[in-house]
């Protein structure tokens, strides 16, 4: 059910239930936020999806974050104050800590004007540059192989491959924990046959017309196994199938 809600003075129309900051991107707004992914569930870790929100029949204003919290009918919401930029630079300097040099924070501390770190960097950090967002572990869960977890707690916590493996056993190499790394800070290997990542080698498949890297071996036989189909040693990459379909619609036979 839509129901209907006030984004910085603007009455726009959003899904009951969906997060206010999916409903505020929808409207145009940019609000900053490195641990989303509208496909797995918000945890709002990085801290930095700040609003402020005022309830229908209430009188006091919640600093909040967006990722995370219901739209409702009747929500007043505001993505940028200068209470919301006081707390979200405090929130950037925490992040920075762990990532001084990621191009994504850096971007973010100009439009924030923080110029002046206030912590010195994390410089014996397992995974250099991770935030600890935990975006990798909760797209790998949502895909369902569960190759990641959140290890520890505290000052000692990282991301990685359970129960202190160096090996992700249960990685299939498909590499979407590196793709959706908002500090890029997962490595990731391909050559022309290989891709490394998670400290295991694994099989690429090419495509048949170009040779380019489709997935890994590994990816292609769980997915079959999904659907009951058998994997297929070839195919063709996103790029050809799309210029395929162009030359047969220029095809003058047709």
């Amino acid at each position: 059910m839509d129901v209907e809600l006030t984004i910085d003075r603007v009455r726009v129309t959003a899904e009951a239930g969906a997060s206010i900051l999916d409903a505020a991107r929808r409207a145009g707004r940019d609000i900053p936020a490195l641990c989303h992914h509208e496909a797995v569930p918000a945890i709002a870790s990085c801290r930095l999806c700040l609003i402020e929100v005022r309830r229908l029949g209430r009188d006091w204003i919640q600093l909040t974050t967006s990722c995370d919290y219901p739209v409702s009918a009747g929500l007043v919401v505001v993505t940028d104050s200068r209470r919301i930029r006081k707390h979200r630079s405090m929130n950037l300097q925490l992040l920075l800590r762990r990532a001084p040099n990621a191009p994504v924070l850096r971007r973010l501390a100009l439009q924030l004007d923080v110029t002046d770190p206030l912590f010195a960097p994390v410089t014996d950090a397992p995974l250099p540059d991770c935030i600890l967002c935990e975006l990798c572990v909760r797209v790998c869960s949502t895909l369902g192989y569960n190759a990641l977890a959140a290890i520890g707690r505290g000052a000692g916590k990282s991301v990685g491959p359970p129960f202190g493996q160096t090996e992700a056993l249960d990685c299939v190499g498909c590499g979407s924990c590196h793709e959706t790394c908002p500090t890029e800070c997962i490595p990731m290997e391909d050559t022309a046959t290989t891709r490394t990542i998670w400290g295991r080698t694994f099989e690429l498949l090419t495509c048949e017309r170009c040779s380019r890297p489709i997935t890994t071996k590994a990816h292609a036989e769980a997915m079959a196994a999904e659907t009951d189909l058998a994997a297929k040693s070839s195919g063709l990459c996103e790029v050809c199938k799309t210029r395929i379909t162009s030359e047969r619609l220029a095809s003058p036979g047709r």
